[in-house]
């Protein structure tokens, strides 16, 4: 016999057996104690879906956390001066800049749509535009990393063209899809991202 694997099979086996055992007769009659195990396994009906199944997005977040919660997990996250509000109408409601990450601190973006957690982007805090060379070694190095995470990125490389420099990757690591960017235009405003978003969200703003 196969174990109970979800909390309505555990619960329904442990009244059965408890059944079984506390019967003054063992042989009692066909049926008996039938309603009890029927009212039980209404009530599983309702139990707690098991959190494995749950869609972790970032660090522990999952996908659709209010953010009450996400101030739980980081409480040095707070409402930006100006919100940024994306097409799709989400809205960056909690930003931190107090993630480190190697030898540097990282601003954390947290995004929402209807109160529900949509997605993650981080950046780092600075980059210096007089170090190009630098930058990409710090992009290509991040991205070693989420290769160690989440294994082989589907779509990566040097994606430059004309006077823009572009590192992009990829990672499907499903229900998210992982996106590292860094962008120099003219060698002037250089920036690195990277996101973290359900897969088959349409509105893909990243």
């Amino acid at each position: 016999m196969h174990a109970a694997t979800s909390p309505a099979e555990r619960l329904l086996n442990l009244a059965t057996c408890a059944l079984w055992r506390d019967s003054p007769r063992r042989h009692a009659r066909p049926g008996a104690g039938r309603g009890l195990i029927g009212a039980l396994i209404i009530a599983c009906a309702f139990v707690r879906p098991d959190p494995v199944a749950a869609q972790v997005l970032w660090r522990g977040l999952n996908l659709g956390a209010t953010p009450k919660t996400v101030s739980r997990a980081f409480p040095d996250a707070k409402q930006p001066p100006v919100t940024v509000t994306l097409a799709d109408g989400e809205t960056d409601d909690l930003v931190t800049n107090a993630f480190f990450v190697d030898d540097r601190f990282m601003e954390v973006r947290f995004f929402f749509r209807e109160g529900g957690l949509t997605a993650v982007m981080l950046s780092p805090a600075s980059i210096d535009p007089a170090h190009p060379a630098r930058n990409l070694q710090a992009a290509t190095a991040m991205a070693g990393r989420l290769t160690g995470q989440y294994g082989a990125p589907f779509d990566c490389g040097d994606k430059s063209y004309a006077q823009v420099a572009l590192y992009e990757c990829k990672w499907l690591a499903k229900p998210i899809v992982i996106r590292l960017w860094y962008l120099d235009v003219l060698g002037e405003a250089p920036s690195l991202r990277v996101v973290f978003r359900k897969a088959d969200d349409a509105a893909y703003d990243f």
